[in-house]
């Protein structure tokens, strides 16, 4: 199950993130407001959201993580042309299904095998709706980063709602501070956790700014899902169980069953991706928690320390020139 670093692997670390965990599942469940805007489908609109990122980001860190360059955005269009194929679909099942749809008619006996050809034909129907929504949650946590060392930075992202939009990109701009200033470092883990709480910090002054709750939404469903699966990591490091509060915590990386995922539309995701999200994730947010936002924002990034194997009995001593990062596992 992956390697744990060797601060994050103690009974009082375990403690400190199952009350961060729900702590912020205590949060999700206030927010009533689900109301994230209207989606940017204008590329001006697009830089000038990125802009706003990019004073705000400056703000918190008080520019002391600077960038020479503004990475490039690039507004894909792949959303808005999911409805031009979700109608072609139809264009080829509702044929196939009205055939079928004859035979039972013609042939109706009461047989099994009609009502099975009936199901058959119901869930040609359903499948179209079923691939939209699929698809459309894969979209939509597919925002990347991409950096070569001879060309620009490039930042992809979709046509998402605007508290949506805002809470990714944020992230993805993370990626951008983090490699200008620190190049690529070795454990993926400490980019990944760095970016995360500098993104959860985004949304939280945008959300108190703004008065409007919505824009801790998304950041919040990636936070407990990888804050979750962490406590997960350190319990088995442990050999403990886990609270029963804490395993009934839903998240979005509750099923990694292809076919379990196209059917409830939950995003499909990589185990050693998300290994490294959940431990840069809890190893940033604990840290947060006891030396605060500003010294974890300094001090994470030149973190070096040796990790120890998830499987391996633990006690509170345990524990190139192309770059793409994804903004979700």
């Amino acid at each position: 199950m992956g390697q744990l670093p060797n601060s994050l692997v103690s009974f009082e670390v375990f403690d400190d993130l199952i009350t961060i965990l729900l702590e912020k599942d205590a949060l999700r469940k206030k927010l009533t407001r689900r109301n994230f805007g209207a989606r940017v489908t204008d590329k001006v609109a697009a830089h000038h959201l990125l802009k706003k990122i990019s004073l705000v980001t400056g703000k918190i860190l008080h520019n002391s993580v600077s960038t020479a360059t503004e990475p490039t955005l690039v507004l894909t269009q792949r959303i808005r042309q999911l409805p031009r194929k979700t109608v072609n679909l139809y264009l080829v099942l509702i044929p196939i299904a009205v055939f079928f749809l004859y035979l039972t008619v013609i042939y109706s006996d009461g047989s099994a095998a009609v009502w099975l050809v009936r199901a058959a034909i119901l869930f040609l129907l359903v499948f179209p709706i079923i691939f939209y929504r699929r698809v459309r949650v894969n979209i939509e946590h597919e925002c990347t980063y991409r950096r070569t060392t001879s060309g620009p930075a490039l930042i992809f992202i979709d046509q998402l709602p605007t508290t949506q939009f805002q809470s990714y990109l944020s992230h993805e701009y993370a990626h951008h501070l983090f490699y200008s200033q620190y190049g690529r470092t070795d454990e993926t883990w400490v980019r990944e956790g760095w970016c995360r709480l500098l993104q959860w910090e985004v949304a939280r002054t945008l959300s108190q700014r703004e008065e409007d709750p919505a824009y801790l939404y998304h950041v919040l469903l990636q936070v407990i899902g990888e804050l979750k699966f962490a406590c997960v990591l350190v319990s088995m490091a442990l050999q403990i169980n886990m609270p029963a509060s804490v395993r009934r915590i839903p998240t979005i990386y509750k099923y990694n069953n292809p076919l379990k995922s196209f059917f409830t539309g939950s995003p499909g995701f990589n185990v050693d991706s998300l290994i490294e999200h959940g431990i840069g994730t809890a190893v940033a947010f604990v840290s947060e928690r006891r030396i605060g936002l500003q010294r974890t924002l300094e001090e994470l990034p030149v973190l070096k320390e040796s990790v120890v194997s998830a499987h391996d009995k633990g006690n509170a001593g345990h524990s190139d020139n192309n770059v793409e990062e994804t903004c979700c596992a």
